[in-house]
């Protein structure tokens, strides 16, 4: 194994950066910096460059390199493994370092390739470990050598160009070069949606349901849940913030004697519990070790080709994005540099930095260039700069416009990514929620869709009178939600809607008997998914937990200052979301088990305490555990501190999460539920033009005087072909009868309509003969065409 430094290639490397840097950092030579950096392989050339103005203070610099000598397993949980250990100097010049070496391997689909890190040494003899934010791979996390892989070899052998082929056919007959927006879209938590929660198992789902649909085999109800979408939203897949104790998944055992030398490393599968948006930015350009079964990045383009080759139809996959912010363990791994200060959720990221803004952008290419057919980006308000002049802070549209040119190529087709933008501005100032048009983004840019009004998180479908208070944000929908992504449950909803304290809210238990039915219900709910998916305008998603009666909440097993904290916003989770049945079942929170909350009575009442005790100390741990130890009715014998409190918060995490796998809780899907909500989202895919805004004539209003019962009634007609539909539905209250005809709808000749949806329980048939609606039913009629 011949490796070495090819001081030729390395020269000239430096020459180049030399020319771009000659009139220092600018925004019009900072993108081909950034493009630059990382590491590249190409055949037996591998180049890597550094940026770190701490590079600039050192005496030295050196990469070092860690080759396997055998085979990696991955997915095994803990491992002693060889490798080869080689270190050679790289070349400065300025915060750059730079060196070419020859004959290292390189990662692809089938194997692990060397990995890399950087030292700097100082003049007083101190030491620095650097590692590349810019990696195309981390197996074992944002502290441990990044992996050098080779990204261009593995594309070229996807499964889906004919795909691109088709995208390329359609830009052109479009006259535009950016990919059009889904019909609907399905939200999903990789770690979540599978047993395994990783890429690969997600993509062997849909692999054995396209299988079961060629071979025209029954589907489950949980296969159900996954089709009748055009498009596929992930939660961020990028690294996370890791626990800075518990989650150190690399370490070498011996020192190495020189190159070439055989050293162990111990080797531990990286296990971060995170929903994605605690970023730390670094190494956003790779994939969350944590949901990769074999650690090979290529699994996100296996799931690509999987959704672009599915047999009913393409299905485009889309991405989130956390840019509005870094976390705080971000100022530990990336120079200082790229932050402006800090926020609520961390560090604001200095956009107006010329390097900082290009290499953002740049690994928001290299993410996308996988073949990704659209982005949605993450509070798009939170991407901020401050202006002097103005002594304001503005917000960075610019740079919001500058993601939307992205350019990708994939099979050698080139287009920009269908975006999406969550931008709720002016929030946070105190009115957001009334000032709030969602409407900024869309304005500047005309593809754009942002996320609409009724998705947000402080919406709360289970209060009495939801309906009637929101019906201003449902107005708007009619009328500009055609840009929106519409529906009523995302990761964010159902979260806020179990942190609510159901004492002090007025709960509608018409949608069920327990304050899990109702939270189910109404993240469920017939007569809304009929509404979104078969009647208003915009983009309707659906989250699967909601459509899989599968709990979910916040979870993280990162965070070693807040967990407490963290942990206890969730206490009325265990209300919400767990009865007794579910926590003697010996399936679920084992770990609390252990701990010793033997009956879910007990995690109640510790959970409130807890909760009034973060509040009462303003979160002061060690107030927190002398006062639990003061208790007249003390929670378990052993003493409470801060440590028992952490493990506590990582106990509750732990099983909280696994509670929250949709492939836990298939004994509980409702198969007719299933059936109908397929049904519903098939009949939008088959009415692409319910996406538009409403018409002249197109109207939605609700039953007046309400006498205790929402019942909204509607018409709409495609002004391109002159299909009407009527649509009528109990949104909320006591059953109420109901005679279509009779109300201010254009019915004309009442044996030209017939039903096209109903809730399973609906038996009507006919437009002008009484309908009987209980809360959570709703018809749809549509009239035949002569």
């Amino acid at each position: 194994m011949n490796i070495r430094v090819n001081n030729e290639e390395t020269a000239g490397f430096i020459s180049t950066l030399r020319q771009y840097l000659s009139k220092g950092i600018t925004y019009s030579n900072a993108p081909l910096l950034a493009k630059h950096l990382g590491a590249h392989a190409d055949g037996d050339m591998a180049r890597f460059l550094l940026w770190n103005p701490v590079i600039s203070e050192a005496e030295k610099i050196f990469i070092e390199f860690y080759i396997p000598v055998s085979d990696l397993i991955f997915d095994k949980p803990d491992q002693h493994s060889n490798v080869l250990y080689y270190r050679f100097e790289a070349a400065k010049t300025g915060d750059f370092a730079v060196v070419a070496v020859e004959n290292l391997p390189a990662g692809n689909r089938q194997q692990f390739g060397a990995f890399y890190q950087y030292e700097c040494r100082f003049s007083d003899g101190s030491k620095k470990t650097l590692r590349d934010p810019m990696a195309w791979s981390l197996p074992y996390g944002i502290h441990a050598p990044a992996e050098l892989y080779d990204t261009k070899s593995v594309l070229e052998e996807r499964q889906d160009t004919e795909y691109y082929k088709k995208l390329e056919n359609e830009l052109i007959t479009n006259g535009n070069n950016r990919v059009g927006p889904s019909t609907n879209l399905l939200e999903l938590h990789a770690g979540t949606a599978t047993i395994d929660g990783t890429l690969q198992s997600l993509a062997h789902r849909f692999r054995q349901i396209a299988s079961n649909i060629d071979n025209k085999d029954r589907l489950s109800a949980e296969e159900k849940n996954l089709i009748g979408f055009d498009a596929i939203e992930l939660m961020p897949i990028n690294p996370v913030i890791e626990h800075p104790e518990h989650h150190r998944f690399w370490s070498v055992i011996q020192t190495p004697e020189g190159n070439g030398s055989e050293v162990t490393v111990h080797l531990r599968k990286p296990t971060v519990n995170n929903w994605g948006y605690d970023t730390p930015i670094f190494g956003a350009g790779a994939i969350n070790a944590s949901i990769l079964s074999t650690g090979r990045p290529h699994e996100l383009l296996t799931l690509i080709e999987t959704l672009h080759n599915f047999p009913t139809g393409p299905i485009k996959l889309v991405v989130d994005l956390v840019y509005g912010h870094a976390d705080n363990q971000a100022l530990d791994i990336l120079p200082k540099q790229f932050f402006a200060g800090p926020n609520m959720y961390g560090q604001n990221i200095d956009y107006k930095n010329p390097l900082i803004r290009a290499i953002m952008l740049e690994l928001l290419r290299r993410k996308m260039s996988w073949g990704i057919d659209g982005l949605r980006v993450d509070s798009a308000q939170n991407i901020i700069y401050y202006d002097a002049e103005q002594d304001q802070v503005l917000h960075d549209d610019e740079f919001l416009k500058q993601m939307s040119e992205t350019t990708i190529e994939a099979a050698g087709v080139t287009y920009k990514p269908w975006m999406i933008f969550e931008d709720a501005r002016p929030w946070p100032r105190d009115d957001w929620e009334l000032a709030g048009t969602y409407r900024n983004v869309i304005e500047q840019q005309k593809h754009a869709y942002q996320w609409a009004p009724t998705i947000f998180a402080y919406n709360t479908p289970y209060n009495y009178t939801y309906w009637v208070s929101k019906w201003w944000r449902i107005k708007e929908l009619m009328s500009r939600g055609g840009q929106w992504i519409s529906g009523y449950a995302n990761h964010d909803t159902m979260r806020r809607g179990t942190q609510a304290n159901p004492d002090t809210i007025n709960v509608n238990f018409l949608l069920g008997n327990s304050l899990k039915m109702v939270m189910d219900s109404a993240y469920n709910n017939p007569s809304t998914t009929v509404l979104m998916n078969a009647f208003l305008p915009g983009v309707p998603m659906d989250f699967l937990q909601a459509l899989s009666n599968t709990p979910w909440s916040f979870f993280r097993n990162t965070d070693a200052e807040y967990g407490i904290k963290v942990a206890a916003e969730e206490a009325y989770f265990s209300e919400w979301q767990i009865t007794d049945i579910e926590y003697r079942n010996t399936r679920f929170f084992k770990r609390l088990k252990n701990f010793g909350f033997q009956t879910l009575s007990d995690l109640r009442r510790f959970s409130r305490v807890l909760l009034d005790l973060v509040d009462a100390t303003d979160y002061n741990p060690g107030n927190i555990a002398k006062l639990l130890n003061n208790f007249d009715f003390p929670f378990f014998d052993e003493e409470w501190t801060v440590e028992r409190l952490n493990e506590y918060a990582r106990v509750w995490m732990a099983d909280v999460k696994e509670y929250c796998n949709v492939d836990l809780h298939t004994d509980y899907m409702d198969t007719r539920k299933a059936n109908f909500n397929l049904q519903v989202r098939e009949y939008r895919l088959a009415n692409p033009w319910l996406n538009n805004n409403f018409v002249d004539g197109d109207f939605l209003h609700y039953r007046e005087p309400v006498n205790g019962t929402v019942i909204f009634y509607g018409y709409r007609k495609n002004p391109e072909n002159g299909k009407e539909l009527i649509f009528l539905a109990n949104m909320e209250g006591q059953p109420r009868q109901v005679i279509p005809s009779k109300l201010d709808l254009p019915v004309g000749k009442p044996g030209d309509w017939e039903v096209a949806i109903s809730t399973p329980s609906v038996r009507a048939k006919k437009i002008d003969q009484p309908i009987r609606l209980s809360i959570s039913q709703s018809i749809l009629f549509e009239k035949n065409m002569q």
